[in-house]
């Protein structure tokens, strides 16, 4: 969706409801996703099993991605009715028993479900903000695969167009960070991920040259490369072909992915533990984006976000009292007024003088005087200043996400550098040379209470986890 350029009045809230209806249309997150199943009819990923007297496959390892870094959300065996514990950390999934249980595997889930949760989409991503890469097991694999990212073209990347950034010695628990928008090898597009085994051809299971740590330049001829792009895959055979990768939506961490791969050609055990990662710093494709959800006032602005594979538009502000900013706090479609209807919250003066005032869309009367509710309002890093508050800055971690070629001006709100334009001059309009204006309000000047407040305010909504 376009970032909205200007904040609308009063009087376009009718035609922006009728954007929103459309958007909702769009965006609506469909109903669960059946479980994943291969070709054969095997539901993936495996059930748990059993090692060492503790539970192994993929929910056991997500039992212990948590956040803080702590133990494992595994409950002990239950040893009589009543007395069954269940762990309390914020882990991605928690494991208990019920009485009578298998005493290795619990029958009890909460959390990120690796049978229901899993998906086959997204598959490209847009990146918000540095990239942290983190590996999370290697299960039982034989091989050492190598993970990283590539551009989205539409074809598969040539070897020299991978970029590795857990290579086959990265131990389980190593995370790497990497500025994608800021990397020269980034083409300013959607961004998708890969692993490279070290599999001979023709030798199923095998280490090509006995030689089992998986390099992008021994591509082609020893290995493989498999895709988030399904398609891509070697062995990619239309709806029937064998799936490497499960994608799960983060239920813990911000803008997270888990990639869960099986690393054989055309075989394997099913628990998609032979190499999981994440990436943190991304959206799915759509994510990020100015969005309107339908309300009035504040309540209109949202940010697009994932959900598992769909993607809604997230409102960003909830109603508050009215106070004197230029700004519909309450979300009813007036502005400044007094709870009783009686008039505005601000000064007689300011009224006085504005008396028969009629400002611009975008601007308020104040003293008279019809000015951009931003300049007063200096907004903390990271967000700019829209209709008098602060809201995530364009192409920041925690908003609006500038468009390819074009990079977030936080002083002007506006996404520049586009085709024929030089970043850093001013855009006041969308235009013909690729200019993306307005995609946060512009606003500059003094500081206050309120202004910091507002801040802050954003800052803790984007704060809260996902679900």
């Amino acid at each position: 969706m376009t970032p909205l350029a200007r904040p609308p009045s009063l009087a376009s809230l009718a035609s922006l409801a009728s954007l929103a209806t459309i958007a909702a249309a769009a965006l609506a997150t469909p109903a669960a996703a059946a479980p994943l199943s291969q070709p054969s009819g095997a539901r993936i990923p495996s059930p748990m099993g059993c090692a060492g007297n503790r539970p192994t496959g993929l929910a056991a390892e997500l039992a212990c991605v948590c956040d803080p870094a702590g133990p494992c959300n595994i409950g002990a065996p239950c040893p009589s009715p009543g007395n069954c514990a269940v762990p309390t950390g914020t882990c991605e999934t928690t494991l208990y028993h019920q009485f009578n249980d298998n005493t290795c595997i619990p029958s009890q889930l909460a959390g990120l479900d690796p049978y229901d949760d899993g998906a086959l989409t997204p598959e490209t991503f847009t990146p918000t903000c540095p990239l942290t890469f983190r590996l999370v097991t290697r299960g039982t694999a034989r091989f050492g695969n190598v993970f990283g990212w590539y551009n989205v073209t539409g074809q598969a990347p040539a070897p020299a167009a991978l970029y590795p950034m857990l290579d086959c010695n990265a131990a389980a628990g190593a995370q790497v960070v990497l500025d994608v928008r800021s990397d020269p090898r980034w083409t300013g597009g959607e961004i998708g991920f890969f692993l490279v085994t070290p599999e001979q051809h023709g030798g199923s299971g095998q280490c090509a040259g006995g030689d089992c740590c998986a390099r992008v330049d021994r591509l082609p001829a020893a290995g493989y490369a498999y895709y988030s792009q399904r398609a891509l895959n070697p062995d990619h055979v239309g709806a029937d072909s064998f799936i490497h990768l499960i994608v799960y939506d983060s239920q813990i961490r911000e803008r997270t992915f888990y990639f869960a791969w099986e690393d054989t050609s055309g075989a394997a055990n099913n628990d998609f533990t032979d190499l999981v990662t994440s990436v943190s710093g991304v959206e799915c494709t759509g994510g990020g984006q100015a969005c309107a959800t339908g309300g009035a006032g504040l309540c209109q602005y949202g940010v697009t976000a994932c959900r598992g594979a769909a993607v809604e538009c997230q409102q960003v502000y909830q109603p508050a009292a009215e106070v004197c900013d230029g700004a519909d706090n309450d979300c009813d479609g007036l502005t400044d007024e007094r709870p009783d209807g009686t008039g505005t919250l601000c000064s007689d003066d300011v009224v006085g003088n504005c008396d028969g005032v009629t400002c611009a869309a975008g601007l308020v009367c104040r003293s008279g005087v019809c000015i951009d509710p931003c300049s007063h309002v200096d907004c903390p890093a990271g967000m700019a200043c829209l209709t008098g508050v602060c809201l995530p800055g364009c192409n920041q971690c925690g908003g609006v996400a500038c468009g390819a070629g074009t990079t977030c001006d936080l002083g002007s709100g506006d996404c520049l550098g586009g085709p024929g334009q030089d970043a850093g001059v001013d855009a006041s309009g969308p235009g013909d040379d690729g200019r993306t204006a307005g995609c946060c309000q512009g606003g500059g000047g003094g500081s206050g209470p309120a202004a910091i407040g507002l801040g802050l305010g954003v800052a803790l909504w984007l704060g809260r986890r996902r679900r």
